[in-house]
């Protein structure tokens, strides 16, 4: 190698040190591309500001049609004078250090703006024509519609109180629908029967009941259906009428028994165990207690009697009920002329003195005891059991006693 090629090469070295020494930062592709865009866009928006002021003032030509923006960008460049003036650009620095990455964005973005250079957008002719002041304001970005933000989505309480509230709805139409078929459809009554032993006949007792087959099982009233039983038919003591699953209806009835008697007017009106008048009669046929010294409110058939005296109906019902359940028959007369000391009649040949109405089925009781198995049959007097108590021993018999008649 020559000593002028050897010079030759390290002034080369130092002129390329010296070029790295006093190089500036190198600018990025984005920001280089960024910055000519930003150049670019405000030199075309003077330019179309500038077209159309000069539009104002001048008047319009209507055969000279209207050019677009870019066109009218061309047109300005070409003639204005500060484009004689060339440009300097980022990349001829005299210092800066050739980059092959930075050259190929350059060309990159040359191509690009050629490119929408040769293909503008088109714009809507005829409104430049019309409005040439559009134009400018389609320059303007838009702006983004505020958008309603959405209701916020049920809490799980509500959710809860939404599905309870539909449920419950629900429910509650079933529930009236199903109301109104058992009211309507199902539910009729198609048989009626009669139960118990009794002198009337099954179709004169459901006749009086008011029941009808084909009536709504669920809307029949029984209650006023005993009473009209009762009071029609004197020889019934008790009615009940039950309701069956499958749309039938049994009515039960239980027969009334002379039990007593009482004498008013020289008629004799035959009672029950219950105190109904259910037979009125000339003479007492039925051979059952006659009861004297006692005074009737009402006299109709079918009634429940009612006395004068207030404890009247008590004191008569509370014999003839023990006299039933000691199964003592031959009484003939309950004299409840003094209440508080109650006398009885026995086969018509014994006075059995009971006292104060308390104690009465033990009193009675003791004195069956005494009749039968103490004195002869045909044995008369008076037999007092008014100071028997259960565990007392203060029963007599009296012989010199007359009889009651």
């Amino acid at each position: 190698m020559s000593e002028k090629q050897k010079n030759d090469k390290s002034f080369e070295q130092k002129k390329q040190q010296k070029r790295r020494d006093n190089s500036v930062p190198t600018a990025s592709y984005r920001e280089i591309r960024a910055k000519s865009e930003s150049e670019r866009k405000k030199k075309k928006a003077r330019v179309v500001q500038k077209a159309q002021a000069d539009k104002r003032r001048t008047p319009q030509n209507p055969h000279q049609q209207h050019k677009t923006a870019d066109e009218l960008h061309k047109d300005y460049s070409q003639h204005s004078p500060q484009q004689a003036k060339p440009k300097q650009s980022i990349d001829n620095h005299p210092k800066q250090k050739p980059n092959p990455n930075q050259n190929a964005a350059k060309n990159e973005h040359s191509s690009a703006s050629d490119e929408s250079r040769k293909n503008p957008k088109p714009e809507n002719q005829a409104d430049i024509k019309h409005n040439p002041e559009k134009n400018d304001s389609q320059q303007k970005p838009k702006k983004k519609r505020k958008m309603k933000r959405s209701s916020k989505p049920f809490s799980a309480k509500k959710r809860r109180r939404k599905i309870l509230a539909m449920y419950t709805s629900m429910v509650m139409i079933i529930a009236m629908i199903a109301a109104v078929l058992c009211l309507t459809v199902f539910f009729k009554i198609d048989s009626i029967t009669v139960e118990g032993k009794t002198r009337y006949s099954s179709d004169e007792i459901i006749d009086a009941s008011g029941i009808a087959i084909g009536t709504n099982l669920l809307l029949c009233n029984t209650e006023p259906s005993k009473e009209i039983i009762t009071k029609e038919f004197p020889y019934i003591e008790s009615v009940s009428i039950k309701k069956n699953p499958f749309n039938s209806v049994t009515i039960y009835v239980e027969e009334a028994k002379p039990t007593s008697a009482i004498e008013t007017n020289g008629k004799f009106y035959i009672l029950s165990a219950k105190g109904k008048i259910i037979e009125i009669l000339d003479n007492n046929k039925y051979n059952v207690p006659l009861i004297k010294g006692a005074e009737l409110k009402k006299t109709e058939l079918s009634a429940t009697i009612e006395y004068k005296l207030a404890n009247m109906n008590n004191i008569i019902n509370d014999v003839t009920q023990a006299l039933n359940e000691n199964e003592i028959k031959k009484v003939s007369t309950i004299n409840v002329t003094n209440p508080s000391n109650v006398k009885l009649s026995y086969d018509k040949r014994l006075t059995i003195i009971l006292g104060i109405p308390e104690n009465l089925n033990y009193k009675v009781k003791t004195a069956k005891l005494i009749i039968d198995e103490k004195l002869e049959k045909d044995s008369k007097g008076t037999v007092d059991v008014s100071m028997c108590a259960e565990g007392g021993k203060y029963s007599y018999y009296d012989p010199s006693g007359a009889p009651e008649n």
